[in-house]
């Protein structure tokens, strides 16, 4: 059994384990039911592929953890306003003083009134006390509301955590599409270059062509077959990445893409005005900096004074019916002179209140700045998908010229076969371009704190979802 896996058997009999996850998992799984396990073979949609990295994945749980600590860290803050309770017998045993005139022992009478029992020389005494104690100071109370504050920050950055976990799985997913993509124009692409090789080879032994020509075919081939390995590579590796991201041995099924970008999105400013409500890393900078404000307070409140109180109730005493049944002591306490302590723990305090307030500015200007960047990747996208597919059209018109003048032997098959693989190539652009589109809104989903686990019934999908692969993914009408 693994070390961890052993300690919490030895340690789930005081704590309940189970509950103390799901602390942090009512926060990231957003009331959305579990996701059925990945079955080996079967198709994956990207919101399934989320919500299985949502389930599993462990920067998710780490950053959970967190979270927990600081619930934790308030109990222990709220603590400090409760009294506490202990049982604290005691017994001690100590020899009896000397006579001074005679060297003997102090006779047993004189020691009976001290709560003392004397055996010859011993004298011995037993109490069983419940001790109360309470602390009153204003720096309990400062260090409760940065602990709530910090509460605040920590359950952001686990929704920021989880939001970067599945902008990654989205990247990753259509990074393995737009690879597979690739594979299929190349593997379109080899066979046009082995027909131009054969060709050339052909009419080389006929005297009809050069070497150079053969030469220079050859390794177009080589090329292309480079390419292909490269870009099959990319694939495994991809389906890799994307299997360890949800947590699963292996991704061999087809994957669907889903996800139908908006026809209309919001300005610029309108995803900076959403960035500045929903952004989690950037509320969580906001309760850094109230947090780091009521460090300040606590740490200035060492100058106050401060007050306890302990209470004492004898269970038993020795000789108890002539001492007294219970105690109580009142302390204050006024610093006078901290030798610099309390001075130094308010220059740090203010130094990570700067701090924070520096980090937020800049994560504000950095916010604005990925905004404005993701949007114009969008529009840029946008207008190149339109290029892409007058290209695609193009390539069709030029694919059917040329099986209509092959069919009149106006052409060879060679022509019908650099056609198709221009069209091959415009239909890989157009569809590289459209997942690149989605994941750039993706991103913006992402930079203004709206990618959840619950965004998928936001996408718009089509009706009936589809392999990426299928040549659906082409405009209407090609």
């Amino acid at each position: 059994m693994p070390l961890a896996s052993l300690l919490l058997a030895n340690l789930a009999g005081c704590v309940n384990q189970r509950a103390e996850v799901q602390t942090y998992r009512k926060v990231v799984d957003a009331g959305l039911p579990r996701p059925n396990s990945y079955q080996p073979g079967e198709p994956l949609s990207l919101s399934r592929a989320m919500a299985l990295a949502n389930e599993d994945n462990a920067e998710i749980a780490l950053q959970g953890e967190n979270y927990l600590q600081a619930l934790i860290a308030k109990n222990r803050a709220v603590s400090n306003f409760l009294p506490t309770v202990s049982f604290q017998p005691t017994y001690t045993i100590e020899q009896a003083a000397l006579n001074e005139t005679t060297g003997g022992a102090t006779p047993q009478v004189a020691a009976a009134g001290g709560g003392f029992t004397v055996q010859g020389n011993v004298w011995q005494s037993f109490q069983a006390p419940v001790v109360g104690n309470m602390n009153l100071s204003f720096v309990s109370y400062s260090n409760l509301q940065s602990a709530e504050q910090t509460i605040v920050q920590q359950r952001q950055l686990l929704i920021d955590a989880q939001a970067t976990i599945l902008l990654e799985v989205a990247q990753t997913y259509y990074q393995v599409l737009r690879s597979e993509q690739q594979v299929q124009v190349l593997q379109n692409s080899l066979k046009l270059q082995q027909a131009r090789l054969s060709d050339a080879r052909s009419r080389y032994e006929n005297h009809l062509a050069l070497a150079l020509e053969v030469a220079q075919t050859q390794a177009q081939v080589a090329s292309t077959e480079a390419s292909l390995t490269q870009a099959q590579s990319d694939v495994r590796n991809g389906r890799h990445t994307l299997a360890f991201l949800i947590d699963v041995s292996e991704v061999d099924g087809p994957l669907i893409d889903e996800v139908a970008v908006p026809d209309h999105v919001l300005s610029v400013d309108g995803f900076r005005a959403a960035a500045a409500v929903n952004r989690p890393d950037l509320l969580a900078a906001d309760a850094a900096v109230r947090a780091a404000k009521y460090s300040v307070d606590a740490a200035i409140a060492q100058y106050y004074p401060s007050v306890s109180i302990n209470v004492a109730g004898f269970l038993y005493r020795e000789y108890f019916s002539q001492a007294s049944k219970w105690d109580a002591i009142l302390i204050a306490n006024l610093p006078i002179f901290s030798a610099g302590v309390i001075e130094a723990d308010v220059r740090q305090a203010w130094s990570r209140l700067r701090q924070a307030a520096l980090y937020q500015s800049e994560l504000r200007r950095q916010i604005d700045r990925d905004v404005q960047i993701a949007h114009d990747n969008l529009v840029t996208s946008e207008r190149l998908l339109v290029s892409f597919k007058q290209e695609v059209k193009a390539a069709s018109d030029a694919l059917n010229q040329s099986e209509q003048l092959l069919r009149n032997q106006l052409a060879i098959p060679l022509d019908v076969l650099t056609a198709q693989d221009t069209l091959l190539t415009a239909q890989l652009n157009y569809t590289s371009e459209n997942f690149s589109r989605t994941v750039f809104y993706l991103d913006l989903l992402r930079i203004t704190g709206e990618l959840t686990p619950d965004s998928p019934p936001h996408w718009h999908p089509s009706s009936t979802a589809h392999p990426a692969t299928a040549p659906s993914t082409l405009p209407a009408g090609f």
